[in-house]
């Protein structure tokens, strides 16, 4: 027996919200717009977080949310996983959602979605567990996933529950207090902070990762054109890219630097916050910087920009040539393109 489905009209009873956001660092922050959207919609309602242990850093602090489920699905062995999985679903139903809308459409979140006792189950349209769901989401073929970037993909669930049009911008809170102490950790090195960037040379898939020698020149044509010097981040599980680039490459040039120290989300979302620009490669530190107002120099090394680029004149995009069609293709970048968009983005400052 099929599902009745429920258009945005029969909506008026919500007073409770959970939200499936789950995913690595990036894709979290891509799903926060709608965490935004969904508090317009509802004003009045409360939204329940249903994430990751890394989610929590993320959303801990986030205006729009009012609790937080953590459901840890790391694998460490499949009986801890299950139990883990089992208590995250009687969480769910203890919480007596009016509606639950699926951002992750992946793993076991349908399974989630069919137990969790919401009267309201929202999914992306065209989803391929569409029975489980049972709000109408339907939509033009420019609305599916290979049509459009991820940020706009996201953002189209909340399509039938409002009319409205809503930023992309994704949703990073910071309190006071990390602000003012980055402000001074960044000010006790004695350099303008005016003058500062960001410098990530991480990413969690070795592909998306430009070689040393590339940053190198990345570094030195700043510095020598415009006078900024790196704040270098350390990754966690991935500090020797910080410690290789720094004691092999930026240490035998004349270019001041600064050694970030191991920071939480919350401290390099504040450095990223302060300093005029950030230089990374597309992964999750991309889009925390979307969250601010500074301009984001993005290098492209094998994935198409078209999935994330937010059309906003302060993403810098760089990469060679993709051809038509292909939206996976190793680029080796030349100086020169290196050059003009660093002097594209200077332009703009």
């Amino acid at each position: 027996m099929l599902l009745k489905k429920y258009k945005k009209n029969d909506l008026s009873d919500i007073n409770k919200i959970g939200v499936i956001i789950s995913g690595l660092l990036g894709d979290i922050l891509l799903r926060t717009p709608v965490l935004r959207a969904l508090k317009d919609i509802y004003p009045n309602s409360k939204i329940v977080a249903i994430t990751d242990p890394i989610g929590k850093s993320v959303l801990v602090n986030n205006n729009y949310v009012d609790d937080i489920i953590i459901i840890d699905r790391k694998k460490v062995n499949k009986f801890k996983k299950n139990i883990n999985k089992i208590n995250g679903i009687l969480s769910i139903r203890a919480e007596k959602l009016d509606l639950l809308v699926n951002l992750y459409n992946g793993g076991s979140s349908h399974l989630m979605v069919a137990l969790s006792g919401a009267k309201y189950k929202l999914g992306f349209c065209q989803n391929r567990k569409e029975y489980i769901y049972n709000i109408e989401n339907k939509c033009a073929k420019d609305r599916l996933k290979d049509e459009q970037t991820l940020n706009n993909y996201m953002i189209s669930i909340v399509e039938p529950l409002s009319e409205k049009q809503y930023s992309l911008k994704p949703v990073f809170d910071l309190q006071n207090i990390i602000k003012k102490e980055t402000n001074k950790y960044l000010s006790d090195f004695n350099y303008d902070v005016n003058k500062i960037y960001t410098l990530n040379l991480a990413s969690s898939k070795e592909d998306k990762i430009l070689e040393y020698k590339k940053y190198l020149y990345i570094v030195e044509y700043i510095y020598e054109k415009y006078g900024f010097l790196p704040a270098v981040i350390s990754n966690p599980g991935q500090e020797y890219i910080q410690d290789d680039f720094i004691n092999k490459y930026l240490q035998n040039t004349s270019i001041p630097f600064i050694t970030l120290k191991a920071m939480s989300i919350e401290e390099v979302a504040a450095i990223i916050n302060i300093t005029k620009f950030i230089v990374t490669p597309d992964t999750g530190l991309m889009h925390l910087a979307m969250a601010f107002e500074n301009y984001i120099y993005t290098i492209f090394t094998y994935t198409h920009p078209i999935f994330v680029d937010p059309n906003n004149e302060k993403f810098i995009s760089v990469y060679e040539h993709f051809d038509k069609e292909k939206l996976y293709q190793h680029q080796s970048i030349s100086d020169k393109t290196i050059e003009k968009k660093i002097d594209s983005m200077f332009s703009k400052l």
